[in-house]
């Protein structure tokens, strides 16, 4: 029954002909602050709202997010989400000019709008190591009328209560209390950063953008369990291909036996790949298995971002009455020795893989045997539960002993799914020949697997000790190319933060998800820097019923 039930899950997830109700998803983006320098991270939390009730949304599973100015799109980013929520960070890149930037987010379902601009928040950037700036997008304000601007009170209450000391010392830590005062259940995110007086965009918030009017769209839930990819066939003999009814589109991402995907070939030669999530910057084979390597054919897969166009940006204020707030910044960025974002940042749980049973997982790591100059020998001598033998056309496989199966009082099984770093190997003899030295495990899942419309008798895997596959030798229609997967959720709560030293945090805390119940109160703790100054406690989110809020109080470090 084990084994029955893996071969559906694999197939519910490489076939994307499942057909989901139409759905309407507006995607709102927190992010730690709305001031950056360039070369900063941007911390994020993700929410999804149902456009027809104003609650979470539970229908896609990933956001895509676009920093942009009205020059074009300078950062894209992808979130993982659960229940309509969802965290992840990028980074603004050093080279980004001074102004103001929009960042918008959507899901599959508001791939359709045309307005999607419309539901961005304004960031602010400051380039302090060029002149450059955003063509039109600044405008130099006498330094008193600057000041005048800055010392607007912007603090706002809300259903939130947020309580912490008024002045506390600096170096230490502080206790800020969260309590929920709705009468539902809320999902927020919490910030803390320093309030030095530069001029914050004049954005919308999350109240705004839930109350905002929008124009009434349907789209679909493409994206339930992960990202679906979209490809397309290109080449002299793509047109025959598509009608060769034996082949299948395949994506692969090298590293990870769970992370190969089929999809069925379309007669307009294109294809659709249900994945599960894909995390951070990796390689991606795409590859058609079966074809010929006479034929000429490749798998493009298409860029999942719309470049959304901005008609306008409210320009950012600049002044000489910054220049003090800025030059504290970037102690930040420049101080020698500086926190480490692996040492301050916190991983959050991401969703797991459905792919492969791993508790059925054999798992050969050959240092610990003698080694063999070729995958051959190595099976021959190291591995009992796999063997070669040859098919009706003289091409050799790769059999094993499936677990629980006999078939006619053979062990053996049939042909396997053959793997290199998890990418399907369509050519065995060149794996048998491929330099031993170079593969550190073999990992053997001895169950029935469906890929496709083809099943194989057990999965082999053949892990390399560096997980670079370009020492392989692939098919020349094999493609090999970077892909942006989802960003890893993460919080910057500052853990492992040492005693002493200067500290010149600007963003103190990032928690970007706090789930409470009605009533419920909570606690964190906050790490304060080594300079003195105001700091702004933000809290906004969303309760259970949709109803939108954002909270906010201050603390002086002294």
């Amino acid at each position: 029954m084990k084994q029955i039930a893996i071969i559906i899950s694999a197939a519910l997830l490489v076939f994307p002909t499942v057909l989901f109700a139409e759905v309407s998803e507006r995607v709102w983006v927190s992010t730690d602050k709305d001031v950056y320098l360039s070369g900063e991270t941007v911390w994020c939390s993700v929410f999804s709202i149902d456009a027809t009730t104003g609650s979470l949304s539970h229908e896609n599973s990933v956001a895509y997010l676009e920093m942009s100015s009205v020059s074009g799109t300078l950062v894209t980013c992808k979130i993982a989400m659960v229940g309509g929520r969802g965290s992840g960070a990028f980074q603004i890149p050093v080279s980004a000019h001074t102004g103001n930037y929009t960042l918008v987010g959507y899901t599959a379902s508001s791939r359709g709008r045309s307005d999607v601009h419309a539901d961005a928040r304004l960031l602010s950037v400051f380039n302090t190591s060029s002149g450059l700036r955003v063509k039109g997008g600044v405008d130099i304000v006498d330094p008193s009328a600057y000041a005048a601007l800055a010392a607007k009170d912007n603090i706002a209450s809300g259903p939130l209560s947020i309580g912490v000391e008024s002045s506390v010392p600096r170096s230490s830590a502080v206790t800020l209390n969260i309590g929920n005062s709705l009468p539902s259940g809320a999902s927020l995110s919490l910030s803390v950063h320093c309030d030095d007086g530069i001029i914050a965009p004049d954005g919308k918030s999350i109240v705004d953008f839930v109350g905002t009017p929008f124009a009434p769209f349907q789209g679909s839930a493409e994206d339930k369990e992960g990202e679906t990819l979209h490809g397309r066939l290109f080449g002299a003999d793509a047109s025959t291909v598509t009608q060769d009814l034996d082949l299948l589109a395949v994506v692969a991402f090298p590293g990870y036996a769970e992370d190969v995907y089929a999809g069925k070939i379309s007669a307009d030669g294109t294809a659709s790949f249900r994945t599960g999530n894909i995390y951070g910057d990796r390689d991606m084979v795409c590859e058609i298995v079966g074809l010929d390597d006479s034929r000429e054919c490749r798998l493009v897969i298409e860029s999942p971002f719309l470049g959304v166009k901005v008609p306008s940006i409210p320009s950012l204020k600049l002044s000489e009455a910054s220049k003090d707030a800025l030059e504290k910044r970037m102690k930040s960025l420049l101080t020698p020795g500086r926190y480490s974002l692996d040492t301050l940042a916190e991983f959050l749980p991401k969703r797991g893989s459905i792919f492969l049973a791993d508790d059925l997982c054999k798992r050969y790591h050959l240092d610990d045997y003698r080694r063999f100059p070729t995958i051959r020998e190595t099976l021959v001598e190291i591995t009992p539960d796999l063997r070669i033998r040859k098919d009706i056309k003289g091409r050799p496989q790769i059999q094993t002993v499936l677990e629980g199966v006999v078939r006619d009082n053979l062990e053996f099984s049939g042909n396997m799914l053959v793997l290199i770093d998890g990418v399907p190997v369509k050519d065995v003899e060149k794996l048998l020949e491929f330099d031993a030295m170079l593969v550190g495990d073999i990992l053997i899942y001895p169950y029935n697997y469906s890929l496709g419309n083809a099943i194989f008798n057990g999965v082999v895997d053949f892990v390399t000790k560096t997980g670079d596959i370009s020492s392989f030798k692939f098919d020349r229609n094999v493609v090999i190319v970077d892909w942006q997967g989802e960003a890893y959720p993460v919080a910057f709560t500052c853990p492992n933060l040492p005693e002493g030293g200067e500290d010149f945090r600007n963003t103190l805390y990032w928690l970007p998800q706090i789930d409470l119940k009605a009533g419920e109160n909570t606690s964190v703790q906050v790490r304060t820097p080594s300079y003195p100054g105001r700091f702004k406690i933000v809290a906004e989110g969303i309760s259970a019923d949709g109803r939108p809020f954002r909270s906010e109080a201050s603390f002086e470090v002294r």
